[in-house]
């Protein structure tokens, strides 16, 4: 019997069975193209690996919980993140919380923002037959991400994705997710800001999904308060470093100068700090001068002055999003599928309070 099967069929043939419920050997040959000796070869195979269930001349999706194992870890579940360096290595560690304690193993691998070896990292995981479910943080930014979706939620095995949800128009039928709401972050941080007086409040943050999250809750709360947000200073991150290309300090401290910014928020903290760290070698004073709010907090407490931070409870999704899993794993398609959204944390430091 081959060890693998090419992951186009794999993925049709469970697409088919998921859809279906039930699957006839001589349909999915006629549909694929293939032999009849082939499709029974590749749903013994997902058969062997608790897939399906096969039935006299075909097969069924695996519609019930998993069985707990009785020679090892109860579960194994694979976990794909796109970064074992920074900000996700918490996320991590609040699954792996969890899991220890219900006596699950986590089986992790990176991914780098890339959506092709998202694709290939679950794909390898899903092709193993110990693993029982799935939480992943694939990248959404790209053209195939609804492509990507789609086979996440057809899969015959529990998905949950961690700090990643779909578009609000997506229809989704199980997959389920946890995630920080960066968008209540960002407008969290605005109000914080406002309360302190300040009406000229810019932002530097990533382009990323939790950059972009930030900034539209940037905008939605300057709305709010009738202040326009093409009025106040906005960029990328990166631009403070020293050996930046195009550094944006110099537009930071005109503008502070001429009084039309008071107040930043900057998003990842490392940039947040050099920020700090140029305004007082310039002379300006934090927060007299300028306010500054980090997002992430993970050494913003170490800036000088220590820098008042939003926190999204990035463990604390790790071991929601893990426990998500859990409650399919053992209640099979039974359990009701749960998207959940943990709202950030406001920490208030010398950088912002006057």
């Amino acid at each position: 019997m081959p060890e693998d099967l090419p992951i186009g069929r794999r993925e049709r043939l469970l697409a088919a069975l998921r859809s279906r419920g039930s699957v006839r050997v001589r349909e999915l040959a006629a549909e694929l193209g293939v032999s009849l000796p082939t499709v029974r070869r590749d749903l013994a195979l997902l058969a062997d690996r608790g897939l399906i269930s096969r039935e006299h001349g075909g097969a069924s999706a695996r519609t019930s919980a998993p069985e707990r194992r009785t020679d090892g870890p109860r579960w194994v579940v694979g976990m794909v993140l796109p970064s074992l360096h920074y900000y996700f290595p918490t996320v991590a560690q609040g699954v792996k919380a969890v899991a220890d304690a219900a006596g699950a193993k986590i089986v992790l691998r990176g991914s780098d923002y890339d959506p092709v070896v998202d694709r290939e990292q679950i794909g390898l995981l899903v092709a193993r037959s110990e693993i029982d479910g799935l939480i992943v943080a694939p990248e959404l930014r790209h053209p195939q991400a609804p492509e990507m979706l789609r086979w996440l939620d057809a899969l015959p095995l529990p998905v949950v994705l961690v700090e990643r949800q779909p578009p609000s128009d997506f229809f989704i039928e199980q997959l389920q997710w946890v995630a920080s709401d960066h968008r209540r972050g960002g407008e969290t941080a605005v109000e914080h800001l406002l309360a302190q007086g300040h009406r000229r409040v810019g932002i530097f943050g990533t382009d990323n999904v939790t950059g972009m999250q930030v900034a539209d809750g940037w905008r939605q709360a300057l709305r709010r308060h009738g202040i326009d947000p093409d009025e106040q200073l906005m960029g990328r991150t990166g631009l403070f470093q020293r050996d930046a290309r195009i550094s944006a300090f110099g537009d930071v401290v005109e503008r502070v100068r001429k009084g039309t910014l008071t107040a930043l928020i900057v998003q990842p903290d490392p940039d947040a700090i050099a920020l700090a760290q140029r305004c007082l070698e310039a002379g300006l004073r934090i927060p007299e001068d300028l306010a500054i709010v980090a997002y992430d907090d993970e050494i913003a407490s170490m800036g000088d002055p220590a820098l008042t931070a939003i926190r999204p409870a990035k463990a604390q999704v790790g071991r929601l999003a893990m426990e998500v899993l859990l409650h399919r794993l053992r209640l099979g398609h039974d359990a009701a599928p749960q998207q959940l959204l943990v709202r950030p944390q406001l920490i208030p430091r010398q950088s912002s309070l006057g």
